[in-house]
Formats: structure tokens, sequence, C-alpha cells
């Protein structure tokens, strides 16, 4: 082949990769994108739930009395937390999905991190469901059993939430070596 086609060939070659990568870079931005915002959704309805369970708690002079009075509340805290978790779900799949396009290894790691650290906390709020769900379990009878209930449930939701942190770190740590790499 003469040289001056494979000048052509290989320029042709580097323009095709920098489109290809370009454009995996433009696939992944959307995902990030979508996956941030749901997150912030979560996010935010993951503090209103949490704003609710310290209102029920401070209701709780009374249990099991007040069960019925409590109910409302319980599910509307619940709900949230349904919605919360959905939203983070959603953010984990968007970034799984762009921690599989065409990117740097620095990359896809931190978007497999931020997947895994949305599922983990999506789990984290499955877990503290536990509060509203014993406030309405009939089976616990009184505040004692209520209390016990409470600490089992706050001791997964600690493991949980240290464990999505610490993912939440790593991630970071990539993010800070590969400044360079990041969207600001």
């Amino acid at each position: 082949m003469n040289p001056r086609k494979k000048l052509y060939l290989l320029f042709a070659l580097i323009a095709l990769s920098v489109s290809a990568l370009s454009c995996a870079t433009s696939k992944a931005n959307k995902f990030i994108e979508e996956g941030n915002a749901a997150v912030k959704e979560g996010e935010q309805l993951a503090v209103e739930a949490d704003t609710k369970i310290t209102a029920l708690a401070g209701e709780l002079d009374k249990f099991p009395e007040n069960r019925d009075q409590l109910k409302g509340p319980a599910q509307e805290i619940n709900d949230r937390l349904d919605k919360s978790i959905a939203k983070l779900r959603e953010a984990a799949s968007k970034f799984d999905e762009g921690s599989k396009t065409n990117l740097d290894a620095p990359l896809k790691e931190y978007l497999s991190l931020k997947s895994q650290e949305f599922s983990k906390h999506a789990e984290h709020l499955d877990v503290l469901k536990g509060i509203p769900n014993a406030v309405l379990d009939t089976s616990i009878e009184d505040r004692a059993s209520l209390d016990t209930k409470f600490s089992q449930i706050k001791e997964r939701v600690d493991k949980l939430e240290q464990e999505w942190t610490d993912l939440s770190n790593r991630a970071d740590k990539i993010q800070e070596a590969n400044k360079d790499k990041f969207k600001s």
C-alpha cells in the first residue's frame, strides 16, 4: 500500500476511534445525568421520611395504645421510603449502564462503584422501613419489645449505611485521582 494511502487510512481510523469514544462518553454522560437526577429526588424523599420517622418516634410515649393514630404516619413513611428506594435503584441502574459504555477504566470503575453505592443505599432504606412496620406490627405488644426491634433495625441500618458510605468514598477517591477525566 502506498504511504499516502496508509496515512489517510491511519487518519480515518483515528477519527473513527475519537468519534466512537466521544459517542460513548456522550452516552455515559446521559446516563450519569439521569442517574444524578434520580439520586437527588430519592435523597429528598429519604430526608422527608427521616423527618417523619423522628416525628413518629416522638409519638411513641403511649405505645401500643396509640397504634391506631400512628398507622397513617407510619404508612406515609413507608410510601416515601418506597419512592426513595425506587429512585435510588433507578440511579443505580443508570450508573451501571454508564459503566458498560466504552470509557476509560477509572471512569468505568467510578460508575460501577456509584451503582453499587446507590443499590446499597436503597437496601439501607428498605431495612429502615422496619421502623414504621414495627409500629404497625400487632405482634409487638409493648414498648420494650418495640425498643428491642428498633435496636435490631438500627444495627442493620447503621451497617448498611457504613457500606454505602465506604463505596461513596472509594468513588470519590477515583474521581479525585482522575480530575482531568471528569466533567466539571
